[in-house]
């Protein structure tokens, strides 16, 4: 499949789309930058609240290596609150196109 029949394939998909869903998918695609601009102001924040949540409550990181081991366990405690973080957000950016499809009505086969 060459590049203009994926460009046409994808007009006739939007010139099939009834108002509504228009509407809707502008109003997801809109909602989902919106949430993006927001994370990127407050992914530091979110992540400093996950760091300690995953510290115990002497204020120390859990040793999840041996002690003879090299690598820093505080580094590898702020990547996974960092992973954490990235996996919440792709999670709530899933709600709001799921969302978006049940407005529709995609995945109840109904139309509006």
């Amino acid at each position: 499949m060459n590049e203009n029949s994926t460009l046409t394939s994808r007009f006739n998909n939007q010139g099939a789309q009834t108002f509504w869903e228009s509407r809707v998918h502008e109003r997801v695609a809109g909602a989902i930058q919106r949430m993006e601009a927001r994370f990127v102001l407050c992914e530091p924040s979110l992540t400093s609240a996950r760091y300690r949540d995953l510290l115990t409550k002497q204020g120390h990181p859990h040793e999840l290596t041996p002690p003879f081991a090299k690598n820093n366990p505080e580094q590898r405690m702020w990547n996974a609150a960092k992973q954490w973080v990235k996996y919440d957000h792709v999670k709530r950016i899933n709600k709001i196109r799921n969302v978006g499809e049940r407005m529709i009505g995609k995945d109840r086969g109904l139309e509006r």
